[in-house]
């Protein structure tokens, strides 16, 4: 739960999603991440809600082109309209780290994830068990939609994304793909 909103892990095929990025150093350096890693400012990690521990992706941003593949092995950010937390080397290469913010497509590495996932013996376990506890903790009233809608115009996307937030519904996102601004429901 992240300020008082349920995320619960997601299994894509397919994920790319754009949005706001920052990033995060020193006050967590250490600490345990949700995947049982010892964050370290100075890897190429991240934190996202709902992507499964551990995968990959691909962060490009969107202001200067540069491009960074991380590894996203805790969850977050605990800011509102922000859609991963970099580390603080991830956001040096993407080259915004003392803005502290950038817009970013974040596109997930599939295989790349999976080949992590079935090499090491303890992220296997993990990932095992958290798909077995999504399979059964998925009840019938979860909301399951897909796609709702592919719209060019990026403004006109965030209005339907904020109505349809404004009517309750939490698990709404935009995403970015086929040159197109898609408005998912999971």
């Amino acid at each position: 739960m992240i300020n008082g909103i349920s995320y619960k892990p997601q299994y894509y095929d397919y994920y790319e999603e754009v949005g706001i990025a920052s990033w995060y150093g020193a006050e967590s350096h250490n600490k345990t991440t949700a995947n049982g890693d010892k964050f370290n400012r100075f890897l190429l990690t991240a934190a996202h809600k709902t992507l499964p521990l551990p995968s990959f992706v691909e962060v490009t941003n969107l202001e200067n082109g540069k491009k960074v593949v991380v590894k996203v092995n805790d969850r977050g950010p605990f800011v509102n309209n922000r859609i991963i937390d970099l580390s603080e080397q991830a956001a040096i290469i993407l080259g915004f780290r003392d803005k502290g913010i950038a817009k970013v497509k974040i596109t997930y590495l599939k295989k790349m994830s999976q080949d992590l996932v079935h090499s090491v013996p303890s992220y296997r376990k993990h990932y095992e068990k958290t798909i077995e506890d999504y399979r059964k903790n998925r009840s019938v009233t979860d909301v399951n939609v897909g796609y709702l809608s592919k719209i060019q115009d990026v403004n006109h996307a965030k209005n339907i994304v904020s109505k349809l937030r404004s009517q309750g519904l939490r698990n709404v996102r935009l995403l970015f793909k086929d040159n197109m601004y898609c408005i998912y429901i999971n």
